[in-house]
């Protein structure tokens, strides 16, 4: 499967996990929502309301019934820990560093050794750093124009990394010439 339409199929069951979250989705118990209930999902997807889509929000409903990110209380639909954590990640992705009108001539270095035991959390962080804007300097080192410690330690924090992330401030760099070009920094 190509990661565009992995990416958006994620961005779905995400969509129907705030939904669930904020009580939108107030629906009675049972293997399917009713009918009112796949109008207000579909929606939501910004999809149209036709046989084929109903389907679908139904199937994307089961399998978010399946893969257990909603529990049941009797009335309505709950998250489970597990759909918290999804909602608390995808968070992470939408972060933004704030820039500095003027650049301090500073360039800030995340550094970090994080042990093979915790791959997946590095690798988690490899992509949030890359989806920041941030640049690879070397392997386990990434660069960036402006102060980002605060958004860096957040990230770490969630993914129980903060021990081994480290934050450094440089003055110069060898390649500072293709990291300004790279940056838009004067």
């Amino acid at each position: 499967m190509k990661a565009g339409k992995k990416f958006q199929r994620r961005e779905r069951t995400i969509k129907i996990l705030k939904m669930v979250a904020v009580g939108a989705l107030m629906i009675g118990i049972g293997a399917v929502p009713p009918p009112w209930a796949l109008g207000r999902i579909l929606k939501e997807l910004t999809m149209s309301d036709s046989a084929k889509n109903r389907r679908y929000a139904r199937r994307k409903w089961s399998e978010i019934k399946k893969r257990g990110y909603i529990r049941s209380d009797g009335r309505s639909y709950a998250l489970t820990q597990r759909a918290e954590r999804i909602l608390s990640e995808s968070e992470l992705w939408n972060l933004k560093i704030p820039k500095q009108k003027d650049w301090d001539q500073c360039w800030y270095l995340v550094l970090f050794d994080i042990p093979v035991r915790k791959n997946q959390s590095r690798l988690s962080f490899d992509g949030i750093l890359r989806n920041l804007g941030l640049v690879m300097y070397q392997r386990s080192v990434w660069i960036y124009p402006h102060p980002c410690q605060g958004t860096i330690e957040q990230i770490a924090r969630f993914y129980g990394i903060y021990d081994h992330v480290s934050y450094a401030t440089a003055i110069a760099l060898d390649r500072q010439a293709s990291l300004r070009r790279h940056f838009k920094v004067k």
